[in-house]
């Protein structure tokens, strides 16, 4: 990767470990503030509010100012965020700096495919799978090792600590000039309507699908079905180092075989893996499919970045959004399932769902003849 790339896609890794420390931090935050367990949600969702608002509107910004001043000013906004979250003296502080946060990395994986496809088209699928990879890593630090330095520093001290690292990648990323209209790309470029639905439907699908389901639903029904504490971890960190190890291949195989097929063979082995599990196969094996074929979800952006080069930008970021809105109503529409019917239907209906995202995405792919595309 060259020198110049290099921190778009350490943005990426952060911006999932700013995400991802909400998790092992919420509950030292709830008793030093004295939060309750709904007034701890509402706080926390902020972050996603902020997150999915943002991406239309600053889609634009980015596709008129180009990848590093956008994302410059972004992450500045993040330390910001993470800065008033350090430094909260009750809730109002908080909840703005949870919404800084999430806006100021709302754009870190559309902007950083942006920049690929302006100084490395060639290359856009293979740095689209390492970025991805890149940012798995970024969530496996904000397991234990932010435990630790919660408990060396205290969870105050944990944000003070990324918010100086975003504000050091702020820096770096304003020194890297912006070329909004590179790549073949217009600010003022086209962008149809019926053609960016299909494959918005596919993020729903299968980004949020996947997400839905590694962020909740494998733990809950491993928890479900009486298995030890230590069981549910070793399957879930089996998820998702799979995840991480399919990121990386995703864009080997996206250099190889061009960027559409990559993407639906990683869509193939997520269903199934969603098959093995509604079959009642090994969960081993079934989060194995899961967590490998959902590692090549940074290719639906890479792959709607080469569908549509005038208006690249704000086709990611409505896109982005749309898996955004997946993770949420998916996550939602599992419950009511699970309550209601039961784990066999839930996830028959989450099988279908992926099934009929693998078939547009064929016939949308065929169609443009850019399935062999090595972008």
């Amino acid at each position: 990767m060259a020198p110049r790339l290099l921190p778009f896609a350490l943005g990426y890794a952060l911006s999932y470990l700013i995400r991802s420390a909400s998790a092992p931090l919420a509950d030292p935050m709830a008793k030093d503030l004295g939060l309750s367990p709904g007034g701890l949600g509402v706080l926390t969702a902020l972050f996603f509010l902020g997150f999915a608002g943002a991406q239309v509107p600053l889609g634009r910004v980015l596709e008129r100012l180009g990848p590093g001043p956008t994302l410059s000013g972004l992450f500045a906004l993040a330390a910001l965020g993470c800065g008033l979250v350090a430094l909260t003296p009750g809730l109002l502080f908080l909840a703005v700096g949870r919404l800084a946060m999430g806006v100021g990395v709302a754009l870190a994986l559309v902007g950083a495919l942006r920049a690929y496809q302006i100084w490395a088209p060639e290359r856009l699928g293979f740095l689209s799978g390492l970025t991805v990879a890149l940012g798995g890593l970024g969530g496996l630090l904000a397991t234990w090792p932010v435990i630790w330095l919660a408990e060396a520093l205290g969870w105050r001290g944990v944000y003070a600590l990324l918010g100086l690292l975003s504000l050091l990648l702020a820096r770096s990323l304003r020194g890297i000039l912006g070329d909004g209209g590179g790549a073949g790309s217009a600010p003022g470029g086209s962008l149809p309507l019926g053609a960016l639905l299909p494959l918005a439907f596919v993020a729903f699908t299968y980004v949020g699908g996947f997400f839905a389901l590694q962020t909740l639903w494998v733990g809950a029904y491993a928890s479900a079905s009486g298995l030890a504490p230590d069981e549910i971890g070793a399957l879930l960190a089996l998820l998702n180092l799979a995840s991480v190890l399919g990121a990386f291949a995703s864009g080997g195989l996206a250099a190889q075989m061009g960027t559409g097929r990559a993407l639906l063979l990683g869509m193939g082995l997520f269903a199934l893996g969603l098959l093995a599990w509604w079959g009642g196969k090994a969960l081993s094996l079934s989060y194995a499919l899961l967590g490998f074929g959902g590692g090549f979800n940074g290719l639906a952006l890479a792959f709607v970045a080469g569908v549509f080069p005038g208006a690249s930008s704000r086709a990611m970021a409505w896109v982005n959004l749309a898996g955004v809105l997946g993770i949420f109503l998916i996550q939602a529409g599992m419950g009511l399932a699970v309550e209601r019917l039961g784990y066999r239907w839930a996830l028959a209906g989450l099988l279908l769902l992926e099934g009929l995202a693998i078939l547009v995405l064929g016939l949308r792919a065929l169609s443009r003849g850019s399935l062999g595309s090595k972008s």
